[in-house]
Formats: C-alpha cells, structure tokens, sequence
C-alpha cells in the first residue's frame, strides 16, 4: 500500500505526484472506470432500516436509514428517508456529464475518513502562467459525502505547479461551482451544473488578471508583517508576546516562507503575490494538524479543500484586494 494511505483510503492520479499524498499512479489520461478502479471507489452505500430498543424489544425507527458502506458494513451516518446517496460510480456519470466534452481528463480520484467522502478532479487543457514563469493549471473538483455532513460539489480549483499550492477564491460576482443536495433528482441536475460551470473560463480569466496585479504589487517587510498579522487575526488590543500561541506559530512559519525557493523566483520576491503564496503553501504543506498520520493526510486534504485552510486563503485572499 502507499506511503501515507490508510487502509482504505485511497487514490489514484496521472502525471506528477500530488501535493497531498501519494497513490496509485496510471500511465496515461484515465477513463471513469480505470480511475475508479485505481482509487479503490468500486464499492456502494446501501440505505438499511434503524431500530430502537425499546422494553427489551427492537423496534425500527420509520423515518431513518443507516447508510452503510456494503463491502465493510461500516455505517457512515444516520439519514432521513428523503436522503438519496450518490454512489461514487453515479458521482463519475454525474462529472462526465457536466464537463466531458474533451476539455477535461481525470487527474486525480479518493476517499477520505474511510469513504465518507470521495472526490474527483479534472484538469482543463489551458494553463495560466503568471508573470513570465509562474505557472498554474486550472482544475474542476468535484466532492461527495457519504455521511450527510457536505452536499455534491463542483468547483474551480486552480494549483500552483512550483509547489502545488491550491489557490482557489470566490469569485465576488458570481458564482464559483455547483452544489446539490442528496435527493432523488440530484443526477437529473447535470443541466443545471453545466450552467454554473460556464463561468469557469471568466473565473480563471479573472483570476489571471488578479494574480498579475498581485505580482505587481510591491510589499514592504512592514506591510508583510501587518498583513499576516491581519490573515492570522491577532488581537488589535493585545501586545505581540500576549497573541494565541498558535497564531503566532503560524504568522512566524509563513514570515520564513517568503524566502522559499517557490516565493523568490521570476522577480516575485518582495510581492504580494510572494506574501499571498507563503500563507497558501502554509496551509497545504505546514500547518499543524492533530491526530495519527493518516488522520493528518486526510484532515489536511479536506481543510484545504473545504474546512479552515480554504477560509484562511480566502481571508488572505480577500485582504489583498483593493
């Protein structure tokens, strides 16, 4: 089994190694079954009824479902009856609807939290260089859970190559994705999907545009450090050595990053694209996260893609603009 996998999380990619973990590695562009295949994303969940024990009798619960991994039987979550799962097979069917129309290939596929949660992504053809030597390539993700806790969702999720930081940002004026609730018609919403994943191009045109400003922008040591100090929210009315520990922690781990290699080349150095960039490869490379190993990679992978670390690059983000 890879390095960094837990006994059944998995994944498959194609290309260079991903940032977050390594995995099954194909050849060449995957099709939807070989990527399922690879990722180890085969299995289904299965609605089975609840019950209660009631004066020594069980009796079953009429409004409630277990969802339940089949080949484990490993229950997931306790749902309504109007949850309708989305299994991982239907979930490829759902993304080769919405995007095959050769502008995509699969990148990389998984399961998180031992399958409560699996995800896809698909990279477009166009990359994005910023600058004169920057680049980044643009992708689509698509996410699902298994546990009711987070609704199906596709969004632009640009990455920086030199290190493979994520860099997504919420477009102000528009929308950045797709999101489904687990119903009955959810595969019947492709339509509806495409239609917000039109945007897709303006997004990363936008984004290209305020990168370039950003790269643009010049930055005092000063203006770095107010700017950090704002990112990691410390207290206005607090002195320095009276700051959260761990915001401290984190605003002198992303102070060293502004000399990493990744932050000084192509004349980026002393930037706000430099200073944007050290707090998203904080966030995906260092940022502390509790539990085992596997606990780690699967809780680093979700933060940055959906928890804490997407709003801290968010906020990073956001605190740029002018």
């Amino acid at each position: 089994m890879p390095a960094g996998l837990t006994e059944r999380d998995e994944m498959m990619f194609t290309g260079e190694t991903p940032w977050h973990r390594q995995g099954v590695a194909l050849d060449g562009p995957a099709t939807a079954a070989e990527a399922i295949a690879a990722a180890n994303l085969g299995w289904n969940v299965i609605q089975e009824p609840v019950y209660v024990r009631q004066s020594g009798v069980f009796r079953p619960v009429d409004d409630k479902l277990a969802i339940t991994r089949q080949d484990t039987s490993e229950v997931f979550a306790i749902m309504g009856k109007g949850y309708e799962p989305l299994q991982n097979v239907q979930a490829f069917q759902f993304f080769d609807d919405v995007i095959a129309r050769g502008e995509a290939v699969y990148h990389t596929a998984g399961s998180l939290f031992g399958g409560r949660r699996i995800w896809i992504l698909a990279k477009l053809p166009e990359d994005i260089t910023i600058g004169n030597s920057d680049k980044v390539e643009p992708y689509i993700l698509l996410s699902n859970s298994h546990d009711g806790s987070k609704a199906v969702r596709m969004q632009t999720t640009p990455i920086r190559v030199v290190c493979w930081n994520t860099l997504n940002y919420a477009m102000s004026s528009g929308s950045q994705g797709f999101y489904g609730k687990h119903t009955r018609n959810i595969l019947n919403k492709a339509e509806d999907a495409r239609r917000e994943l039109d945007l897709v191009h303006a997004y990363y045109q936008m984004f290209a545009k305020q990168a370039d400003q950003l790269l643009n922008t010049k930055m005092t040591v000063i203006d770095v450090q107010r700017y950090l100090q704002e990112v990691y929210q410390f207290k206005a009315d607090k002195p320095y050595a009276k700051q959260d520990h761990r915001r401290v922690k984190a605003y002198e781990g992303t102070l060293d990053l502004l000399g990493h290699p990744t932050n000084t080349f192509g004349g980026m150095a002393g930037s706000a694209w430099a200073a944007f960039n050290a707090v998203t490869y904080f966030v995906d490379h260092e940022r502390a996260v509790r539990g085992s190993l596997e606990q780690r990679d699967d809780k680093r992978l979700d933060g940055s893609w959906f928890g804490t670390g997407a709003k801290l690059r968010q906020r990073a983000f956001d605190l740029l603009q002018v």
